[in-house]
């Protein structure tokens, strides 16, 4: 797993793959004690420059690995003992495979989501070394594994926002990365563009996980869980357009303004 400043939840995950072979922490520029933490829990820690792109360290990550196979954690999930028992139950057959998809259930303000999307919310985790990567473009890029890949039945807690300041930290770092990325991948932005792209995406996506898949049924945690994710897109337009403003209209990239 890749870290930074997971003091408070860094030895929960690491206590739930305590069977692994090895377990590989790249501490990214932490100015807690994640490292120190990290040491304490058995596991081999590195150090690497923070990046908004975590994919890449994730993938230097992987290139450390000495194993046959990999899991990739982060430091706010969890391996339940059901899945644990799984995992070794799957590699001890040799498998055929060469990746897992995963099922994670999301926890959201200490209320796991059922419904909206949030489970089984499937993540391609485990692979064999050498075969897995994760594309170092986008913030938000599953990772590719080539050959046949299978799936696992038992899922992995995932607990990323224990309170809502949390979640508006990270809502802050993602849209930070996702305006940067738009602003350099496409440059100008239009009022077109925001429109179909914005408010259009924004309200779909909404209704998509609130309505037609079951949002609702997770009462208020769902209600907010979806509604939050539809922001998401709003503010990382709102970011877009404000760079824009601080660029030299010479200095944009020359591109239609249409998102593909």
């Amino acid at each position: 797993m890749i870290a930074r400043n997971e003091a408070s939840r860094i030895a929960a995950a690491l206590d739930s793959v305590a069977w692994a072979d090895e377990r590989i922490v790249l501490d990214c520029g932490s100015t807690d004690h994640t490292a120190d933490i990290a040491t304490a829990r058995g596991a081999l820690v590195y150090r690497a420059e923070h990046t908004p792109n975590l994919n890449a360290n994730k993938n230097r990550c992987f290139e450390l690995a000495r194993g046959e196979w990999i899991l990739a954690l982060d430091a706010d999930e969890r391996l339940s003992p059901t899945l644990a028992e799984e995992i070794q139950r799957v590699l001890e057959r040799s498998p055929q495979e060469n990746g897992f998809w995963i099922p994670r259930r999301n926890w959201f303000l200490g209320r796991p989501l059922r419904y909206g999307g949030q489970y089984p919310d499937y993540q391609l985790r485990l692979f064999r070394r050498g075969y897995g990567r994760f594309p170092a473009r986008h913030i938000h890029e599953y990772l590719i594994v080539h050959g046949r890949v299978g799936y696992l039945q038992h899922p992995i807690e995932h607990f990323p926002y224990p309170t809502l300041s949390h979640y508006l930290a990270k809502l802050d770092r993602d849209t930070d990365f996702l305006a940067h990325w738009f602003h350099q991948r496409y440059g100008r932005f239009r009022v077109g563009t925001f429109i179909r792209f914005g408010l259009w995406r924004s309200l779909r996506r909404f209704v998509e996980r609130y309505c037609l898949r079951g949002g609702f049924r997770d009462g208020f945690p769902g209600f907010l869980a979806a509604w939050l994710d539809s922001v998401n897109i709003l503010v990382t337009m709102a970011k877009w357009w404000h760079l824009q403003q601080q660029t030299p209209a010479h200095a944009l990239p020359e591109t239609d303004g249409i998102l593909r």
